[in-house]
């Protein structure tokens, strides 16, 4: 039994990583805040510590002196955001606890990043972890500085950590990206950007959750690595036709020009920009062009080096999402 600290446990890949951890017998400890809910992990015993990652004076009275595993997972994702509404918790939040872990000494960190920090290579050759990184947006680039801190405090401090980075996540829990998928699909509005033949990489919550606590048993090896971690890789039409048929809804979806799509969105987002919007504009340059640019992420180092193996595939994924349904929250 280990002693393990995670923030975001509550959340969508939060609540896979401490159901598996729980599964192994692990001693958990969650930073919550007073409000969290915590219905994705109900029946699972935990200890609940309250908290904010923006509040370094509430970390270092929330996270126990003999933590051992230390999962930060808590971040802010989406599509569409100011650099103010990312960096505090992405950044700053990673920031505060790199620090109290240098200050209490706990030996070992597993980071939820995300291979947004790779931007969008449009290749069909697969994306390794030695990819340079080139983020295009707020929440790219936040990812990407959270990671240069954990290195930064790696080579300054000694900490040992392993970034572990998901793609498109689906699946139980999911609250954003899958229930839009969903109800776009079974209104018929759903999209697809120049053929919808890109190639793409998706991962199920579950298969990151495993990929991680493989990481935190295999910490020799894993520390000071990035590891990628994908389920399966299928073109983004080939996703949603699948989704279509699990839905029985039709799989007629309108055509975008890539071009075209990115144009708008672009100029969207600067509009939205200009008004300090908070909503997003119905359309950013994000989507077309994480879904209609091949976008092929190698799981191979996880594989080879933690021996991951994926659970989940493109037809028990969908299934998953359905019976899950859930709902689009804003965030």
């Amino acid at each position: 039994m280990v002693k393990c600290f995670v923030t975001g446990g509550n959340g969508f890949v939060g609540s896979h990583i401490v159901r598996q951890l729980a599964e192994k017998g692990h001693d958990l400890t969650l930073l919550l805040r007073g409000n969290s809910n915590t219905d994705l992990i109900e029946g699972v015993e935990f200890r609940r510590t309250i908290g904010d990652v923006t509040d370094l004076a509430s970390l270092e009275n929330a996270i126990p002196d003999d933590c051992e595993w230390l999962f930060h997972n808590a971040a802010i994702m989406s599509e569409w955001g100011s650099r103010d509404h990312f960096y505090p918790v992405n950044v700053e939040g990673t920031r505060n606890i790199l620090e109290i872990m240098q200050r209490k000494d706990i030996p070992y960190l597993i980071h939820t990043s995300s291979t947004a920090v790779y931007g969008f290579p449009d290749s069909k050759d697969p994306v390794t972890e030695e990819r340079e990184w080139n983020p295009p947006g707020n929440y790219q680039k936040s990812k990407t500085e959270a990671e240069a801190l954990i290195l930064e405090y790696e080579q300054t401090y000694g900490i040992k950590a392993t970034r572990v980075r998901p793609p498109t996540v689906l699946g139980h829990g999911d609250l954003y990206t899958g229930p839009q998928f969903i109800e776009r699909v079974k209104q018929g509005s759903m999209a697809v950007f120049g053929k919808g033949d890109a190639l793409q990489s998706y991962v199920h919550g579950s298969d990151v959750g495993k990929c991680i606590v493989l990481a935190a048993e295999n910490h020799d090896k894993s520390m000071g690595n990035a590891y990628n971690v994908v389920s399966f890789i299928a073109t983004f039409r080939e996703f949603l036709e699948q989704l279509a048929e699990e839905l029985d809804a039709p799989k007629k979806f309108r055509s975008i020009p890539y071009g075209v799509a990115v144009g708008i969105g672009k100029i969207a987002s600067a509009v939205y920009s200009a008004f300090r919007r908070k909503n997003p504009p119905v359309l950013t340059d994000f989507l077309p062009r994480m879904f209609g640019s091949d976008y092929v992420i190698s799981n191979q180092k996880a594989r080879d080096e933690l021996g991951f193996v994926p659970d989940w595939d493109l037809d028990s994924t969908v299934k998953d999402m359905v019976a899950w349904g859930g709902y689009v929250k804003p965030r």
